[in-house]
């Protein structure tokens, strides 16, 4: 079990013997911490724009759906590519997988800043960026979604780079936060593959 080394109360705006009297109930209660997260994206009537909306989930066998926790965002794609693909009067919105990057910076933040509370290690600066090639030929229908019996890759050379500083950072303390970006969910949801069918229905 994780012991949180603990030498002031709060930091970084957590109360650490709250959050290590969570992390063993949690170990003594692993089904009560168990989430399932959901999103829903609408088409909006015009190709590659879509109005997402995340706010209900599921932890510990309880869906939780409030009006106050209700986010929605406007996804589509780059002026300059509608307007090469034709698109009637372009727009510039984020594009999808640029969100996708995002979440994936926030969450190793949250991976690496809460394992540094973990360690008692303290941090004034923690930036993460992260960039990815992309071939669209699948999107254009240049290519199949599906060859040699799997998806087509389309994607390729994923970089994440760190930078951190904080009082008396060691190779040591380097090291142990760049092993906790493992410890980010969406990082493990990138970097692993997680099958799945979609389904589809009329209504």
């Amino acid at each position: 079990m994780t012991t949180i080394e603990n030498n002031h109360s709060v930091r970084q705006g957590v109360d650490l013997d709250k959050l290590e009297r969570f992390v063993e109930f949690a170990s003594a209660n692993p089904a009560h911490v168990q989430f399932r997260l959901e999103a829903t994206g609408e088409y909006e009537g015009r190709a590659a724009h879509t109005a997402t909306t995340t706010g209900p989930y599921t932890l510990g066998g309880e869906r939780i759906d409030r009006l106050a926790r209700r986010y929605t965002r406007h996804y589509g794609a780059h002026r300059e590519v509608e307007e090469a693909l034709g698109f009637v009067d372009p727009t510039d919105r984020e594009e999808v997988i640029e969100a996708v990057l995002a979440a994936l910076t926030g969450c190793i933040n949250t991976a690496v800043s809460a394992s540094a509370l973990v360690r008692g290690i303290e941090l004034d600066e923690l930036v993460t960026n992260v960039s990815v090639a992309w071939d669209p030929f699948v999107f254009l229908h240049i290519t199949d979604p599906v060859r040699d019996g799997g998806l087509t890759p389309q994607f390729s050379d994923l970089r994440v780079e760190l930078q951190v500083s904080g009082p008396g950072l060691t190779e040591e303390d380097l090291e142990y936060l760049r092993e906790s970006v493992g410890r980010s969910a969406v990082y493990n949801l990138l970097s692993i593959a997680h099958p799945t069918s979609p389904t589809i229905r009329a209504t």
